[in-house]
């Protein structure tokens, strides 16, 4: 699974690194990230205990492409996109990794004004469902909000 992590004044990218226990071209990867980060900045941090439940790891082959992964995996190209913080005009090697969703997992990417009620509505699952597969719902922009079937 993964947490959240509030970027505290004078730190930079590799000090939230060594803080969190991953490294800094990790941290990059998954948050979509260029450069550093700034204080206050929100970014997702992997939880390291284990093997993450919900997502694993996928290494683009030659000819993949966004739609087609997505397609493999029954979501949106547009939620593969926003889970891994990539646009649509980013391009994508051979070689590089990205998260897709394991079997029996819903995810769902929050907007702006989403509600409890509209999430777990498009997550077809009840509030509780969510509650408990996600200790911490903030309902800002971009949290990343899963569950297991």
């Amino acid at each position: 699974m993964y947490s959240v992590y509030q970027v505290m004044a004078g730190e930079d990218l590799e000090d939230v690194a060594l803080k969190v226990g991953v490294s800094a071209e990790e941290l990059m990867m998954i948050n979509g990230l260029t450069s550093g980060v700034i204080p206050g900045e929100y970014v997702v941090i992997p939880n390291k205990m284990g093997e993450n439940m919900y997502f694993r790891k996928y290494t683009i082959q030659k000819g993949d492409t966004i739609y087609s992964i997505a397609r493999e995996y029954g979501i949106s190209s547009k939620n593969l996109l926003r889970l891994n913080g990539l646009n649509e005009n980013d391009t994508i090697y051979p070689g590089d990794m990205i998260l897709v969703p394991k079997d029996g997992t819903i995810f769902y990417i929050t907007g702006m004004d989403d509600t409890l009620n509209d999430v777990s509505s498009k997550m077809g699952i009840t509030p509780n469902d969510m509650g408990r597969s996600n200790p911490t719902i903030y309902l800002t922009n971009d949290q990343l909000i899963v569950y297991k079937k």
